[in-house]
């Protein structure tokens, strides 16, 4: 099961580079993928001029590539690793495993129909924005877990008696 945990940027190292206040000690690791968050934009209807809603939209995203226990260092470049199973079982490990470099590309618009959200035309990333991450949710114990412990405890002892 996944959470999703904010933070934000606090420092700006270089146009690729960016500190987030969010560490180790939030569980963040070295596979963490940020999402960095643009402010809400309404949205309302043309005829009616009624607000319709928010979209709130990625600026972009950010892998961390260094974590400490309170801030992570990230980097908007990075590879994956994908390994073929088929591949592997033929020619051995090393030549199942291919690096991956994520590039969305571009889409096929009339430039006339781009009407860009702020976020990403006229707000660029800097110190305070929003971050999103998931992360691996903490197991809860339940009170039947809880229970169940104390009970076997109990009986380890009587039994030891």
């Amino acid at each position: 099961m996944k959470e999703t945990i904010t933070g934000k940027i606090i420092r700006i190292l270089d146009k690729r580079t960016v500190i987030i206040n969010l560490g180790s000690n939030d569980r963040i690791n070295t596979n963490s993928i940020f999402s960095i968050m643009g402010e809400p934009e309404k949205i309302f209807d043309p005829e009616t001029n009624e607000t319709l809603g928010e979209v709130t939209i990625v600026k972009s995203q950010v892998k961390a590539k260094e974590v400490a226990e309170k801030f992570t260092i990230a980097t908007t470049k990075w590879k994956t690793a994908r390994i073929s199973l088929f591949d592997s079982m033929l020619g051995g490990i090393s030549k199942g495993v291919e690096a991956i470099e994520t590039d969305e590309g571009k889409l096929n618009v009339d430039e006339l129909d781009i009407k860009p959200w702020r976020a990403i035309s006229e707000s660029p990333v800097k110190v305070g924005d929003n971050v999103k991450v998931e992360i691996e949710a903490k197991p809860e114990i339940g009170n039947d877990e809880l229970s169940e412990n104390a009970n076997n405890g109990a009986n380890k002892r009587m039994n030891s008696d």
